[in-house]
């Protein structure tokens, strides 16, 4: 990458780490104070830094780069308040409860917002602003600077270590806590995440970066390598481990404490993801099916080996209990499915669920409250209505099928170019998982979790970016693809 002379570089970049190594470690954000500062810190600072450096930012828009910026601008109409007449012909539900507040208590609100949260849906457009605005500043870092794409990594290996080191120590001794808050809810790892599940969707998306930088480091031994040729293949096996950088089995070491981690939180939903990335990595990397075969079977062995040792039998257990969950998720969707319907058109607003799930959600334990519908989809398709929903999730899904076309014609690079390819489908392989978690979870409303997405979509993205502007016309035929795959 060519450095780029943009103004106050250093300071952007440092702000960035900071924002990458601290946003995870206070409960992920959760909390309105914490995230709020975080908001503004983003809006202001890289906000401003963007606006300096605003020559190409705006050039050559696609319409999928300026919708969201739309969705914002919808989230920030839902929230301001309209004239009652117009919300009665844009959400009747919404005007009905309206007018019966005004009835019984003697109001006269003539002026409500869409959202059944106003306060809670401009915060939250502000928050979708603010990981925009962070996206690009990072992918403008990333481009400007070669170091900063190894910094980044290291970052990310930093918060992975630590929360899975501290999530595997609350497994063996659940006295320790979630930091100054005590567990209740039994033998698992959380880290500093306070649901398991959204401490899953986490690691979930930081181990395939630390295969990759393992994979990157094993890539450093070809020279060594050619010296084992024409031995016999015992003493070829030796020879390549002997060769092997100490980075790359440092990283594979913590790959496996970060798995660990994924499965003794025994969340369901995390380990399933964890499966799928690990499938979708198997698929996409650029080297040969033996290597890829030989590589999955030491993993596995690994992993498995010190899961053992912890215990195996929990995280089996913990499956035993999957149907009688599934059919209380199936309840909750089901009920759910009334709320939707009735506001079809603009949504009851981000973080409104909470609000209208005692109204709807019947047969449930009355002590229970159900503020989570479990399904990021379904909740996103209650809270913005079925037409933007439907607008987004496909732009999500068009999004995904662009980056991995791009990877499958990319996917033959020189030597000096592997590394990107590899970082770039390691990056999408845990945006994957962060995806398709979100079909029976609610890791999205962890504000670390998407701000860890977007940094993994900055670093494919610039990535991609990069290797096509040094393989101008790449030929994405498969039988070129598979001619030029890696050996090893």
């Amino acid at each position: 990458m060519e450095t780029s002379p943009l103004l106050l570089h250093k300071p952007a970049s440092w702000l960035i780490y900071g924002l990458v190594v601290s946003v995870p470690l206070v409960f992920g954000a959760v909390h309105p104070v914490v995230l709020g500062c975080y908001v503004f810190v983003i809006l202001v600072c890289l906000g401003g830094w963007l606006l300096l450096n605003s020559k190409e930012l705006f050039a050559n828009l696609s319409f999928r780069q300026i919708l969201p910026v739309l969705l914002i601008g919808y989230l920030f109409f839902q929230a301001v308040p309209l004239p009652l007449e117009l919300v009665d012909i844009l959400s009747p539900s919404r005007a009905e409860r309206v007018h019966m507040v005004n009835e019984l208590a003697g109001t006269g609100q003539n002026y409500v917002s869409l959202s059944e949260n106003g306060t809670a849906g401009m915060f939250k457009a502000l928050f979708v602003l603010a990981l925009l605005f962070y996206y690009y500043s990072l992918k403008k870092v990333i481009t400007a600077d070669e170091r900063s794409y190894y910094v980044l990594f290291y970052c990310l290996m930093a918060v992975g270590v630590i929360e899975a080191l501290y999530g595997l120590l609350q497994f063996v001794n659940p006295g320790i806590g979630i930091l100054w808050l005590k567990v209740t809810s039994g033998r698992a790892a959380y880290g500093t995440i306070i649901y398991k599940n959204q401490y899953a969707s986490l690691l979930n998306m930081i181990w395939p970066i630390a295969v990759a930088g393992a994979i990157m480091f094993f890539s450093g031994r070809k020279g060594k390598r050619r010296l084992s040729e024409g031995r016999k293949k015992s003493k070829d096996i030796f020879q390549k481990v002997s060769s092997t950088r100490p980075q790359a089995l440092l990283l594979i070491a913590l790959s496996i404490m970060i798995i660990l981690a994924v499965l003794f939180s025994l969340s369901r939903g995390g380990i399933l993801s964890m499966l799928l990335v690990g499938l979708c990595l198997i698929t996409l990397m650029p080297f040969s099916l033996k290597s890829k075969l030989l590589s999955l079977l030491a993993f596995i062995l690994l992993t498995g080996g010190y899961a053992s040792m912890l215990g195996m039998d929990t995280i089996i257990s913990r499956f035993d209990t999957i149907g009688a969950s599934r059919g209380a998720r199936l309840d909750l969707y089901i009920s759910s499915l009334p709320m939707a319907a009735d506001h079809w058109l603009t949504g009851i607003g981000l973080g409104s669920y909470t609000l209208l799930s005692p109204v709807y959600l019947k047969g449930f334990a009355e002590h229970l409250h159900n503020d989570r519908v479990h399904s990021e989809y379904l909740e996103l398709l209650i809270e913005l209505g079925i037409p933007v929903a439907s607008l987004f999730f496909c732009w999500l899904a068009a999004g995904m099928w662009n980056l991995l076309r791009r990877i499958m014609a990319l996917r033959s690079q020189g030597e000096s170019q592997v590394a990107k390819m590899i970082m770039a489908t390691a990056a999408f392989c845990g945006i994957i998982g962060f995806l398709a978690h979100g079909l029976i979870d609610f890791g999205w409303r962890l504000p670390a979790n998407v701000f860890f997405a977007m940094t993994l979509l900055a670093l494919c993205t610039a990535s991609l970016e990069s290797l096509e502007k040094t393989t101008p016309g790449a030929d994405t035929s498969a039988e070129v693809r598979n001619s030029q795959d890696l050996e090893q």
